[in-house]
């Protein structure tokens, strides 16, 4: 094998396993994917007809149209390492057929003196004219030495030609697969067109009935403060009961209640969701709104999209403080967690009862389906204070 080719072998080599990691990672980012927006597709499916789910049919749009766009480019970085692993084939097999023809050369040559010298006479002469038997033996090694060389070359052609009908046939496969990705990439690209005409389309349908809809966000937003409300009030009165409870002297978690509320933040970041699979589909904050323009929309929490029989879970171990029930706003368990309160809305079941302890990812209801939405506000409160729940659960989702 000629030093160019192995060097070309070595070379190749290293950025190959480099090549196959990205490659797998990049087939697995776009089978994620794949699946988050297939579950899009069955949240749109389930409020189609739900003419109050409008902001939330817009926002799950426009995450798909998104998730779509990473996708294409993902299909793209493939075809980018497809490319450089055909160019790396391509250079390797042109050197491997340079290698061809120099071990052939070099072994009809050496065919040649072999016919020349095929008398087996001739050889036995060649070493008796030897000076003395230092350099007989020396001439027999070298004749034995000449044959097996021989037989190597041969087999080094056979090897080199396997090893070049090896790389074509590997080129072939990553040019048969280059165009299959260029295949899903045109596709997902006809996908995202028509989604994205889709979308101008009910843009231009629900902004002609715009007064309706700011009628339908100030009914909710009535709610979510009446709410809001009647959580801050509930925990108010709590941290009476327990101020009382310790004289007076304002109130104080109990060394256990101290610790959970360390080991609560601790986590941040790292909390499971408070249910098994969801869209967020409404931030925390003012937000501006899915589709009217120049209207901010103010959330307690982050509202979760998902499917219809969907639990609700506990993010952390903590107590039932609270259960509450409100017009709009379902059953609404409260978790206390040291000085932190988690909190589930828009329940239609209950597992749990005021006092119960509950562990990370106990299951404390079910999420109430109206007219094929179903979906729950979380909210996090340290103390009567508000805080954002998505800087708190797990983002690797």
């Amino acid at each position: 094998m000629s030093r160019l080719l192995l060097s070309l072998l070595i070379l190749f080599a290293i950025p190959a396993l480099t090549l196959a990691q990205s490659s797998s990672e990049l087939k697995g980012r776009q089978q994620k994917l794949r699946e988050d927006i297939r579950y899009k597709e069955k949240l749109l499916q389930q409020i189609e007809q739900d003419t109050k789910s409008s902001s939330t049919k817009i926002t799950l749009i426009n995450k798909k149209i998104g998730q779509r766009e990473e996708l294409i480019l993902s299909l793209k970085d493939e075809i980018v390492l497809i490319d450089h692993k055909i160019v790396d084939i391509e250079d390797l097999v042109d050197a491997l057929e340079v290698d061809i023809e120099r071990l052939k050369d070099e072994y009809s040559k050496m065919v040649v003196q072999a016919y020349k010298t095929r008398n087996g006479a001739d050889k036995i002469m060649y070493i008796f004219a030897s000076d003395d038997f230092s350099q007989a033996y020396r001439r027999l090694k070298y004749l034995q030495q000449l044959s097996e060389y021989r037989q190597r070359q041969a087999e080094a052609i056979i090897h080199t030609q396997k090893s070049l009908e090896k790389k074509r046939l590997d080129l072939e496969v990553r040019r048969t697969e280059k165009n299959q990705v260029l295949g899903e990439q045109n596709e997902e690209k006809l996908t995202l067109n028509r989604e994205k005409q889709d979308k101008e389309k009910q843009l231009v349908l629900l902004t002609s009935q715009e007064s309706k809809f700011k009628n339908e966000l100030d009914v909710a937003q009535r709610k979510s403060e009446e709410l809001r409300v009647a959580i801050k009030r509930a925990i108010e009165r709590e941290l009476a009961a327990r101020s009382d409870e310790s004289g007076g002297g304002g109130f104080n978690l109990t060394p256990e209640a101290r610790e959970l509320g360390k080991s609560f933040a601790a986590n941040k970041g790292k909390l499971p969701w408070p249910i098994d699979k969801g869209e967020i589909t409404a931030l925390f904050g003012e937000q501006p709104h899915a589709f009217l323009k120049g209207i901010k929309v103010k959330n307690n929490g982050v509202t979760i999209s998902t499917t219809d029989g969907s639990r609700a879970r506990a993010v952390f171990d903590g107590e039932v403080s609270k259960i509450i029930i409100l017009p709009g706003a379902g059953k609404v368990v409260m978790i206390r967690h040291g000085e932190y309160i988690s909190i589930y809305t828009n329940l239609k079941e209950t597992f749990v009862s005021t006092g119960d302890k509950v562990k990370t990812k106990e299951e404390i209801g079910i999420v109430v389906t109206d007219q094929g939405k179903t979906e729950f506000e979380f909210q996090l409160w340290k103390g009567t204070v508000l805080t954002d729940p998505s800087y708190w659960i797990y983002k690797g989702r």
